[in-house]
């Protein structure tokens, strides 16, 4: 047997056991472990998410429970309201995942509970993608490029990702130090502000950045609208790409995470080898969190 006819049969037989899998546990199984590792830190709410993760792991089958994801629903809901200001945009959308899987698991019918979680997975990718694509459209900062060159010269998670890709560390220091320095209330800069260095290397990586950010977020919440076998596929394809390199330099591991699960819900009776592949994205992701970036710098 050939090395391609094993890796198909893998396929073939790894599918398999997804299909005798429970979706909905399964699910909300990763949606609980996202609450776990990229929830809110609040007391109550982390607290509440510990309890459910023991709770879980003594007794899987409390995975589909409507009381225990209405109890999750509840104090994250709190924990958002309470720190909304400073909530990430992501933090957002993990509570109302949270409101689907609750209702999923809390319905009779499980087929009904599938089909929320794939039609709530498709709108999500949807608007997610498109209405981030285009509030990026509008904005003359992120189509000038701006925003990324500012990332690669001053946003420290970006600083060891730019030296891979051959950017002078010493530019990305020097404007670290003065936009430090520029935020420090003992400072003062004529006009309050101050120019950062940068060079055409790092202007011309920002746009390529940027268009590339654009552009397969657009592609990505378009695909999935019109809910063909074509479209769709393509669809799987793109996201893979996109959170396989995206979260490598962006350490937003948690909306990585939810992307997934996304992908996750609509692949599952469809497309048994994107099983694998979000599967697989999901280890990926706990890789990325290795401390890479302090060897990249060192």
């Amino acid at each position: 047997m050939n090395a391609a006819t094993c890796v198909k049969q893998l396929t073939v037989d790894t599918g398999a056991a997804f299909q005798r899998l429970s979706q909905i546990q399964f699910i909300a199984g990763a949606s609980l472990f996202l609450l776990v590792y990229w929830g809110f830190e609040e007391g109550l709410a982390k607290i509440v998410v510990q309890l459910a993760l023991l709770a879980v792991v003594l007794r899987p089958a409390l995975l589909e429970s409507r009381v225990l994801w209405l109890a999750l629903s509840v104090v994250n809901t709190v924990a958002l309201i309470d720190g909304w200001v400073a909530a990430d945009n992501h933090k957002y959308l993990t509570v109302y995942w949270v409101y689907v899987v609750t209702i999923a698991v809390g319905v009779s019918d499980r087929k009904l509970g599938e089909t929320i979680l794939a039609w709530h997975g498709r709108f999500f990718l949807v608007f997610v993608f498109c209405a981030a694509a285009l509030q990026k459209t509008i904005s003359p900062t992120y189509m000038s490029g701006e925003m990324f060159e500012m990332r690669l010269l001053i946003d420290e998670r970006f600083k060891a990702f730019g030296h891979l890709l051959g950017l002078d560390k010493s530019v990305a220091d020097t404007a670290y130090e003065l936009s430090a320095r520029l935020r420090n209330p003992m400072t003062e800069f004529e006009g309050n502000a101050v120019a950062l260095p940068s060079t055409d290397r790092i202007r011309t990586l920002g746009l390529v950045i940027t268009w590339y950010d654009l552009l397969i977020q657009y592609a990505i919440g378009l695909l999935f609208i019109p809910g063909r076998g074509i479209t769709d596929r393509i669809g799987h394809y793109l996201l893979l790409f996109f959170i396989f390199t995206t979260y490598l330099p962006a350490p937003v591991f948690g909306f990585g995470w939810l992307l997934a699960i996304y992908g996750l819900c609509l692949s599952w009776k469809r497309y048994p080898a994107f099983n694998i592949a979000y599967t697989v994205s999901f280890v990926v992701i706990l890789i990325y969190q290795l401390p890479w970036r302090a060897w990249v710098l060192k």
